[in-house]
């Protein structure tokens, strides 16, 4: 399972009531026409920007999607939101433990310390990526900005600083 995360910020003078029921139609719309490979869409309040994660099934689904996003019927929803943003940018994530995310809660981005291999940084991570609600997610290819993993839990969880975490607040709008 890949996530596309597409981050952003309403523009000055931007309502936010307006900018997040925009953001909510347009996700709806999305999901009444899916594209192929497509498994769900959410806009989520991060600190403060919003983060719309779509999840697709694999790197197949990402062209069906980029199309679907702006054309056809989802068009005058894609605009309505897209006029109201700035800030945008993306990253790609395979999901690397636990089950994708549900709802509210923490993302913890972080960084695998210098000299830890892959599998000792997910054999780390399993107890804190298995609990209920909680996955672990890397970013694929270099593609979007640091850092490069982020953990999704319910709860706060507290990384050790080697990791250089950074918590913040997630909540579905």
């Amino acid at each position: 399972m890949l996530a596309y995360v597409f981050s952003h910020r309403p523009a000055g003078g931007v309502d936010i009531v307006e900018y997040e029921a925009a953001l909510r139609r347009f996700h709806a719309s999305l999901a009444a026409g899916a594209p192929r490979g497509f498994l769900a869409s959410s806009t989520f309040r991060v600190g403060d920007i919003y983060s719309d994660w779509y999840l697709v099934e694999d790197s197949a689904a990402l062209d069906p999607l980029n199309e679907a996003a702006v054309s056809g019927a989802r068009t005058a929803a894609h605009n309505a939101a897209a006029r109201m943003a700035i800030d945008g940018s993306g990253k790609l994530y395979t999901l690397a433990g636990g089950e994708p995310p549900p709802g509210p809660g923490f993302e913890i981005r972080f960084s695998k310390p210098a000299g830890t291999s892959y599998a000792d940084l997910y054999e780390r991570m399993q107890p804190f990526s298995s609990r209920p609600g909680a996955s672990l997610w890397r970013r694929m290819m270099v593609l979007g900005p640091p850092p490069e993993f982020c953990l999704i839990a319910p709860s706060e969880v507290g990384l050790p600083g080697e990791y250089r975490p950074e918590l913040l607040r997630r909540e579905p709008i």
